[in-house]
């Protein structure tokens, strides 16, 4: 009796070699089978044993993949030695050798995986191992398939977007990540269970449009739209949905999208107009359009940006009706808006305003409704924004979205590897071996790669706008540090200033910029010097674990923004001005790092440059920001 003992660098990987166990007092495999498809003899490595208890030693200490078992053992039936096998391995693939039919009807459900004809493998050892390969890659396959997909949720519940795939008729919901949770007040195992559960979340005044929205998706049309829900607690809160139909073969067979809490922007967008309400207000000097109906609707208040957008002169406004400044298609949805906001008490809607020469100009919409003390209803209130002033804008987030696409191609490139090689071997096992589970792996690789496209579609999308919040810093950047691989390495803060941002891209900037001095500003410590900036407090934290050591990263307050310096190697002089172009690393990997601060600087207003530090490594400088009161 001979050992072959090889140590497999992972147990579930697909290799080139095999390593089964044999438990056979008359074996029947030996390593020089060569397979059906003309593989290398030594992709098979075989343990050999005769009796069940040594080769339950073997499982303790060798990496198997698969277990070719006769049905007759000395110390023990082949059925018997297959349970305990799944006591410890529920799943490693066990083949069994028999000539009993009632021991083959009833072995699957003693935990074993396969029964092959001990006549028919007697001089056909190919056979036999072809048929042990084909049960080891199709075990192989189905956890690779199950790790991308544990992958993928892990990226989805980053987010802080609640992004889902609903089938094309809206009947099933495919996924769901748990902001759902978070944003409806309600579990993803009852939206599971029910898919048209978050409709009843929807304000009654909404439904209708929503519902009309979801069958324009269906139909093929990509929509974006704001409405109201109420959470089981009764709290009211906006949303902002955007779908997107996924076309196959002419037929929508999935509806991707992202919806996020725009509370805190109505909320601003109200208090605006509750101002301009005001008798008192300097309406003229506001940039857009302002207006005031009373409580039959009739325009009894305007700026001069309304006159100056129509070409009205002001005696003309007053004996026009609401209807007359809008293009004929659009009268109705003006008129659906302005009930809306008399009945719920906001609304929002776009249009094109019409002006005295009958050339249009599309506006944006938004409206409040105007109470006496006494809660009587006076009128409606509301403020225009021209879309056209929004191109720039556009133009910049298109931009954004372009160099998103390009971080977005090299994730999914990770992402598809192991799929794409899951797949690769189910076709060779299809090719030669033809079993319903096959089938059921090939399903699941096509959800998965559905999935793929479907999530990265979503992040492709970008976002239109941002929900800035009040977010202290301190408490961001040490969240981060917690987050990111930092090693020995020590973090100073000396700044206590709240700002103005998305918590989630500035938790993402801090991330990026802590992981690159981590990675590329590696130096023997130096005695640090004090940075510049108002310093408001500093704190000291370090981690054990990791590749940096004697690095201090330094993250403090600038007069109109903050900095993140170092005391490592520092990026010199004449390549500042390429670090956040994409590709750009001082060490390998695909460096997107600072590609991806560069673009959430840019969605939020503010600007960043490097410099040295004082200590004579990297220091970025973000400026631009707003400050709130601590």
């Amino acid at each position: 009796m001979q050992f072959h003992l090889h140590k497999m660098a992972d147990t579930y990987a697909t290799t080139d070699s095999i390593h089964v166990l044999q438990v056979d007092d008359t074996p029947l495999l030996d390593e020089t089978v060569e397979f059906p498809d003309g593989r290398d003899p030594d992709s098979l490595t075989l343990t050999t044993t005769d009796r069940a208890d040594s080769a339950l030693e073997r499982l303790e200490d060798n990496a198997i993949d698969g277990i070719v078992t006769a049905d007759d053992l000395p110390d023990r039936s082949g059925r018997e030695f297959a349970e305990i096998v799944r006591e410890r391995d529920s799943n490693v693939p066990v083949l069994l050798l028999t000539e009993s039919e009632s021991v083959a009807s009833d072995a699957v459900s003693n935990g074993v995986t396969d029964v092959f004809s001990r006549d028919t493998a007697l001089g056909r050892g190919d056979l036999l191992a072809n048929r042990i390969r084909l049960l080891v890659e199709h075990h192989q396959s189905t956890e690779t398939a199950s790790r991308t997909r544990r992958q993928l949720t892990e990226l989805a519940e980053q987010s802080n977007e609640l992004l889902w795939v609903f089938s094309g008729d809206w009947t099933e919901i495919q996924f769901v990540n748990s902001a759902y949770e978070t944003l409806y007040g309600r579990s993803v195992e009852s939206l599971q269970a029910d898919p048209a559960e978050f409709m009843t979340a929807i304000h009654h005044t909404d439904q209708e449009r929503v519902m009309q929205a979801m069958q324009r998706v269906s139909a093929g049309e990509s929509v974006d739209l704001e409405f109201r829900i109420t959470k089981p607690d009764g709290e009211q809160r906006w949303v902002r949905a955007e779908a997107q139909p996924i076309v196959d073969d002419g037929t929508v067979t999935r509806i991707v999208g992202a919806s996020r809490d725009i509370t805190e922007r109505k909320r601003r967008e109200s208090e605006r107009i509750t101002e301009l309400d005001s008798p008192d207000a300097p309406v003229d000097a506001v940039p857009d359009l302002f207006y005031e109906l009373d409580e039959n609707g009739d325009l009894v208040r305007w700026n001069d940006a309304l006159a100056a957008a129509t070409e009205h002169e002001d005696a003309d406004l007053e004996s026009m009706g609401l209807t007359a400044f809008f293009a004929p298609s659009d009268r109705e949805t003006v008129r659906q808006g302005i009930e809306a906001a008399f009945e719920t008490g906001e609304a929002s809607f776009k249009a094109d305003l019409l002006t005295a020469e009958g050339t249009t100009v599309p506006y944006e919409f938004t409206g409040g409704r105007i109470t006496a003390a006494d809660g009587s209803t006076l009128g409606v209130a509301g403020i225009g924004r021209e879309i056209s002033t929004l191109d720039s804008r556009q133009q910049a987030l298109e931009q954004q979205n372009e160099r998103l696409d390009e971080f977005v191609s090299v994730v999914s490139h990770d992402l598809r590897n192991p799929l794409d090689v899951a797949r690769g071997q189910l076709e060779l096992a299809q090719m030669e071996h033809d079993s319903e589970h096959l089938d059921a792996v090939e399903r699941a690789h096509d959800r998965i790669g559905q999935l793929i496209e479907d999530l990265l579609s979503l992040a492709r999308n970008g976002e239109a706008a941002l929900d800035s919040e009040s977010v202290p810093l301190q408490t961001v950047v040490e969240q981060c540090w917690q987050t990111v691989e930092t090693g020995d390495a020590t973090l100073e803060l000396r700044t206590a200033a709240v700002v103005r941002a998305a918590p989630s891209r500035l938790r993402q900037l801090f991330e990026n910029l802590i992981r690159n001095s981590v990675e590329h500003g590696q130096t023997p410590h130096t005695e640090k010097q004090g940075d510049t900036g108002e310093q408001r407090a500093t704190t000291s934290i370090s981690q054990s674990q990791g590749a940096a050591t004697d690095l201090t990263i330094t993250v403090g307050e600038l007069n109109d923004g903050f900095y993140v310096a170092d005391d490592g190697v520092g990026i010199p002089a004449d390549e500042r001005e390429d670090v956040f172009e994409g590709g750009y690393s001082l060490a390998s990997g695909p460096g997107f790092g600072l590609r991806i601060v560069d673009e959430i600087v840019d969605t939020h207003g503010w600007s960043i440059t490097v410099a040295e530090s004082d200590a004579g490594g990297a220091r970025f400088e973000i400026t631009g920001v707003e400050f709130d009161a601590a």
